[in-house]
């Protein structure tokens, strides 16, 4: 919504898109306050926030839905679960994968201390291989040590 709004603002000066830009901006802000407040109530979101510092309603959304398979599946299940591996269009993955990629995404956007050097590694490596799409194969590997943080997590935290 952030980015439909933005686009929808900046292609046009007409002072009513601004307006509306501003609303729905807010909107969504409040709306992500509480959908993280109300998601702090779950163990192992709370958990994730305290130790990973990751928060959000994509993570929200990951934690209340896959909780119980992030304790009972092994990590390569949860890696097939997630469809982060072969070579997929970006439509065509679930949703949930399609979340943890936003997460994945948004950890690299903001310099996250734990996962931008794990991008950056693979980034890097990727780069000097001579891979096409080097950022794009780090952020998906991002993803992929984001769920392995987060299995690990699950694992340790009592009742879920």
């Amino acid at each position: 919504m952030k980015k439909a709004s933005k686009r929808a603002r900046t292609t046009t000066d007409n002072p009513v898109v601004v307006k509306i830009s501003k609303i729905l901006r807010n909107s969504v802000d409040r709306l992500s306050k509480e959908i993280h407040e109300k998601a702090l109530n779950l163990t192992l979101y709370r958990k994730a926030v305290e130790e990973l510092k990751l928060k959000g309603p994509a993570l929200a959304y990951i934690v209340s839905h896959d909780a119980i398979a992030l304790t009972v599946l092994s990590r390569n299940t949860l890696i097939f679960r997630f469809q982060m591996t072969g070579r997929r269009r970006h439509r065509s993955r679930n949703i949930r994968s399609r979340l943890l990629m936003l997460i994945a995404k948004s950890a690299v956007l903001n310099k996250h201390s734990r996962y931008h050097e794990v991008y950056q590694k693979y980034f890097e490596r990727f780069k000097a291989e001579g891979r096409e799409k080097p950022h794009w194969k780090a952020v998906l590997r991002v993803a992929e040590r984001i769920l392995k943080d987060l299995h690990s997590l699950a694992k340790r935290t009592p009742d879920i």
